[in-house]
């Protein structure tokens, strides 16, 4: 029986790419591997690695040449291992791989490549049919580069229930003296027993405060046309406007969002005007978050409302 047909199949399944120990994996020998490539005219980008030329380039097949040109564990790393698990919109422009520290990467132009010793098979796993760091072991290789990307990205996978920080501390702890170890295994300590939806409302108010919206760092009680009141989370009081951190926006239950709603409409009755604040907006597109307070502090302008303060920083133009 001729194995080809499946084999090809599972190539343009995985992206395009083939490699020898695919090919084995369908009864096929490494020589007519070879020459059935050539003779069909698939890509070549490293001595092991064949692309089917009718599959389409991407981050997704960058990271499986990757993988073929050397044999020891490679996987998606930074910003395209977070995409691939979810906690990114849009792919990145660019692919990054983590390689064990005595592998070589090749056959891929604009890869970045980063290298580090602690790096394990068990710390990869299949995404997409694309070998991806775990969440442990992303988090120690973003800490490494940057530790405050770390902490965003490890408050966004708890969030989702992707992970916890025990489970990050755990695996960070068994690696040594690697770069980036420290400061996650802090983070890790600090934001354990905390909820993070204080955590995110702090940094919320004290991004504010730097840009010179002036918060206040305390939740206010406003009286409603109910009688029970509203408790604001990060009121701006020289607009009246109601900034909401909602941290916890991808697992509230159908009853969490009803009375989300019916908070929401109690705001009608007052004259504060609330702007709801989601966790990977805040994380990933910070500009659009501020355009929507923006926006809502000039409509309470429109209305006569703390047009006598100074406009904050960021919404002032060069004269």
């Amino acid at each position: 029986m001729d194995t080809w047909p499946a084999f090809v199949g599972a190539v343009l399944e995985r992206h395009g790419v083939g490699d020898v120990e695919l090919a084995r994996a369908f009864d096929l020998s490494e020589n007519r591997f070879y020459r059935r490539t050539a003779r069909e005219s698939w890509g070549a980008p490293c001595s092991r690695v064949r692309v089917h030329p009718a599959s389409r380039p991407s981050l997704q097949q960058q990271v499986l040449i990757a993988c073929g040109s050397t044999t020891h564990p490679v996987a998606a790393a930074g910003e395209l291992a977070a995409w691939l698990h979810g906690l990114r919109r849009r792919p990145p422009p660019r692919a990054t791989v983590l390689v064990h520290h005595a592998g070589r990467c090749g056959g891929v132009p604009r890869l970045a490549v980063r290298r580090a010793r602690w790096l394990q098979a068990e710390d990869i796993l299949l995404i997409d049919r694309v070998p991806t760091l775990r969440l442990p072991a992303l988090l120690l290789a973003i800490s490494a580069v940057d530790p405050a990307r770390a902490r965003g990205v490890l408050i966004d996978a708890v969030q989702r229930g992707l992970t916890t920080p025990a489970a990050v501390r755990d695996r960070t702890a068994d690696v040594g003296a690697a770069p980036g170890r420290a400061a996650l295994l802090d983070l890790c300590d600090r934001l354990e027993h905390l909820r993070i939806e204080s955590v995110f409302q702090d940094d919320v108010a004290g991004d504010l405060e730097r840009r010179g919206y002036r918060p206040e760092r305390s939740t206010r009680r406003i009286p409603t046309a109910d009688g029970i009141g509203l408790e604001i989370d990060i009121p701006l009081p020289d607009w009246c406007v109601a900034v909401e951190p909602e941290g916890d926006a991808y697992h509230r239950s159908r009853d969490q969002r009803r009375t989300d709603r019916r908070r929401a409409g109690a705001f009608a009755g007052t004259i504060w005007v609330r702007v709801p604040v989601d966790w990977r907006d805040w994380l990933l597109d910070r500009d659009h978050v501020i355009a929507a307070i923006d926006a809502a502090i000039a409509a309470q302008q429109a209305r006569g409302i703390g047009t006598d303060r100074p406009a904050p920083a960021s919404r002032q133009r060069p004269s």
